[in-house]
């Protein structure tokens, strides 16, 4: 058998709306944008694709004009002719060409991963160390900003739908954000895991009076209170309150999260296979083990195809703490996709098929159907 080349590499953007907003301290939207990669071989059965994140709302890292550029300028004549299944290789060719833009990095690998598992048969999670879990727990849909009352209202419909664990976004003032915690607290009883997600949106100062306040409810967790780049603040605030703290946006490399844990900033660090993709979330995962801190999986703002991969991951990660965080686009209201299964099959879990790489199948209509207009190929 010859060895698979790589032919072509494919950025295609996608949009889709949902039918009500979706907020978050830096801002609100309904519409989701991302670019659909594809990496095609010399044999058009086996073929590798991710998703590549432009998200959240108001503080998007990579823009979808900047990816699909990257993508076309750089990604593509640095892995055009490359043996398809050298995966170390073919993503320290995509580094040496592109700068920063982790995310687009991130879905490279993911789709080098995807691609080799395919030309092998068998699940991504197989080439991460095979599976240690048959189910995943998934926390219930991501409450937005909203009004105490109406995010009460939505924790208690998702409990009654069958989910135990809930996450909050926060962000607003110190006291409205005290009775959204203690509202949604009170709707859905002692028994329900809560965490609470502020979005870099605190200074540290009222972040410590924030957190003091609403300890009392009975936490598992509080995400990214102060800014990205603040690590000593967000040490001052682990210092001073009683609940864990976790890191997210000041976390990007392995090294990031090596200085967030010798600073005493974290108790836990979330990872995203969106973000770090499927060999530096291992990375990451592995070396919090080792120091001691949690790892917590998931992204909110993915389509299926993300968070397909993210669940391949959770299914060959022995240490990450559940319920794991892949969230969808179900916050906004979503019921289109870009594959053909229902991840959600059970409120509360998330199982994938058994296909092999990501164990899904790109819905081609659906695909059609969000893609947008962009600029012409860069030569």
């Amino acid at each position: 058998m010859s060895e698979l080349k790589i032919t072509a590499v494919e950025a295609i953007p996608l949009a889709f709306v949902g039918t009500h907003d979706f907020r978050i301290s830096e801002g609100r939207t309904r519409r989701h944008v991302s670019v659909l990669l594809r990496v095609a071989t010399d044999d058009p059965a086996v073929t590798g694709v991710a998703e590549v994140v432009s998200a959240p709302p108001g503080k998007p890292e990579e823009f979808q004009e900047e990816i699909v550029f990257a993508i076309r300028r750089y990604v593509e004549p640095a892995l055009v002719g490359l043996p398809a299944t050298d995966t170390t290789a073919a993503c320290l060719r995509v580094a040496a060409v592109l700068k920063g833009r982790a995310w687009t990095k991130a879905a490279v690998n993911v789709a080098l991963r995807d691609l080799s598992a395919r030309a092998l048969g068998v699940p991504v999670h197989v080439l991460l160390g095979g599976r240690v879990r048959d189910e995943i727990p998934v926390i219930g849909p991501v409450l937005g900003i909203d009004t105490p009352e109406r995010m009460a209202r939505i924790a208690s419909e998702t409990v009654g739908a069958g989910f135990r664990t809930l996450k909050l976004k926060l962000g607003e003032t110190v006291r409205s954000d005290i009775d959204r915690v203690a509202a949604v607290r009170e709707a859905v009883g002692p028994a329900i895991g809560l965490r609470v997600d502020g979005n870099d949106h605190y200074k540290p100062a009222d972040a410590i009076r924030l957190i003091r306040a609403i300890e009392r409810f009975d936490l598992e967790h509080v995400e990214q209170p102060t800014g990205r780049g603040d690590v000593l603040g967000m040490a001052e605030v682990r210092r001073h309150v009683g609940v864990p703290i976790m890191s997210d946006d000041m976390v990007a490399t392995p090294e990031e999260a090596m200085t967030a844990i010798r600073l005493g900033a974290v108790d836990r660090v979330k990872v995203k296979v969106t973000k770090h993709g499927l060999d530096g979330a291992l990375a990451i995962v592995n070396m919090l083990e080792a120091a001691g801190v949690g790892a917590v999986l998931g992204h909110v703002f993915e389509l299926g195809l993300a968070a397909a991969a993210e669940a391949q991951f959770a299914l060959a990660a022995p240490s990450l703490i559940m319920p794991v965080e892949i969230g969808s686009l179900r916050p906004m209201g979503f019921s289109q996709d870009i594959i053909e299964e229902d991840l959600h099959r059970r409120p509360g879990f998330i199982s994938l098929p058994e296909g092999p790489g990501l164990g899904v199948t790109l819905d081609a209509a659906a695909v059609d159907a969000a893609r947008i207009e962009s600029r012409p190929k860069v030569a």
